[in-house]
């Protein structure tokens, strides 16, 4: 779904800043924000999906990945090893199970 909404320019400014500190798109920042906001789905669905995180937070060798101090099993989207020096985007769960994107 596509919505369009109105900003003042200070919001706008505010939410720009935002996103460039989490280093996302303004896009994902807003959908990470609402989706935030909307308590629906699971812990990690709200917590975790749409955060970045570094490919040194992954251990190719126990297949975790640390997230805000939890581990969990994760399975990368589009590859089949990690990148060093990467940031990775949680774009779903299924479980205990983190689905991460470059």
């Amino acid at each position: 779904m596509k919505v369009t909404i109105k900003l003042d320019s200070m919001l706008t400014d505010q939410v720009k800043t935002s996103a460039t500190n989490e280093n996302s798109s303004v896009e994902d920042y807003i959908t990470n924000v609402l989706s935030n906001h909307v308590k629906t789905g699971n812990f990690e669905q709200r917590q975790f999906v749409g955060k970045q995180i570094d490919s040194n937070k992954i251990d190719i060798k126990s297949h975790l990945v640390m997230m805000d101090g939890i581990y969990y099993r994760f399975d990368l989207i589009n590859e089949k090893a990690p990148t060093a020096d990467t940031k990775y985007t949680v774009v779903g769960n299924n479980g205990n199970v983190l689905y991460l994107k470059k």
